[in-house]
């Protein structure tokens, strides 16, 4: 069985599920396929939405590491994983599920610009006549790149950065400008994985900034106990160079006292032979 027959197939098994409730749709069929799809891929998903959401967050960290060390692009990219292994981020978790959602858009493209209903004329949506065909209202091109903005909006805020904004609206623009030239059953597909992935990053966004703040208090913390362990250390080391330097010292006038002890004795001595030696010659 070849890929499109296989798209052909759930095409018209969703189908016949919409026909049974009472609401025969294509159009609702593939959104459900774009459901299915953005569901199985969930784990890579999500992941992919917890890194988007925790490399924002350390935007900032990330940005201070790149000025403190830009001369020295070894050293940087050493903070950098440190930074990243300390929050527990991997840089490459967005890309996957980016990767493996292409090559299902082409290939569902390439199936449904074969497909051939079986009941042509529910092939259509709202004001779309023809699914097969390109939206000549351009509704569909401004849902798909307002969609695709809110989502980019969604995961990273207001940017601070030029190259933030850029990609803010790069993205939108090229799959605005990709949707005026593909068929509406691909745009409708597009849309269906936005809408998905909208709402799952609604869902994850609270929880995972609340878990990157509590993870910055806890290196915060670890950071404070290291600092005081080597003050405590250092203290330590001071009080025992002030022992060392008093028992020096004390040491030192001990050896004064003995050294004046014998020339004191060494003095008496010295007077008391002359008058040992006058009664000696009487």
């Amino acid at each position: 069985m070849s890929f499109q027959t296989l798209v052909a197939d759930c095409v018209e098994f969703l189908f016949n599920i919409t026909q049974s409730l009472g609401f025969p749709s294509y159009a609702v069929a593939i959104l459900a396929i774009a459901v299915i799809i953005r569901l199985i891929l969930m784990p890579l998903n999500i992941n992919q939405l917890r890194s988007s959401v925790a490399m924002q967050a350390i935007q900032p960290q990330v940005q201070e590491l790149q000025q403190r060390y830009a001369n020295n692009p070894e050293l940087m990219n050493q903070k950098l994983m440190q930074l990243y292994q300390d929050y527990n981020i991997n840089p490459l978790a967005g890309c996957l599920p980016m990767l493996i959602q292409f090559p299902i858009m082409i290939g569902l493209y390439n199936g449904l610009r074969q497909f051939v209903p079986l009941h042509q004329e529910f092939y259509k949506f709202l004001w779309i006549s023809d699914l097969s065909q390109v939206d000549s209202t351009y509704i569909m091109v401004v849902l798909v790149a307002g969609s695709t903005f809110l989502q980019s909006y969604i995961i990273t805020g207001k940017p601070n950065q030029p190259m933030q904004k850029y990609m803010l609206f790069a993205m939108p623009l090229m799959m605005g400008w990709m949707a005026a030239s593909f068929p509406a059953f691909l745009c409708i597909y597009w849309l269906g994985v936005t809408v998905v992935g909208i709402l799952q990053q609604l869902a994850i966004n609270k929880p995972m900034r609340a878990k990157l703040q509590q993870r910055a208090e806890e290196l915060a913390e670890e950071k404070r106990q290291r600092d005081e362990q080597r003050g405590s250390h250092k203290s330590k080391g001071n009080h025992r160079r002030s022992d060392l330097k008093k028992t020096e010292k004390k040491e030192t006038s001990a050896e004064e006292e003995q050294a004046e002890t014998v020339a004191e004795t060494a003095a008496e001595d010295s007077e008391q032979t002359p008058k040992k030696r006058r009664r000696r010659r009487r």
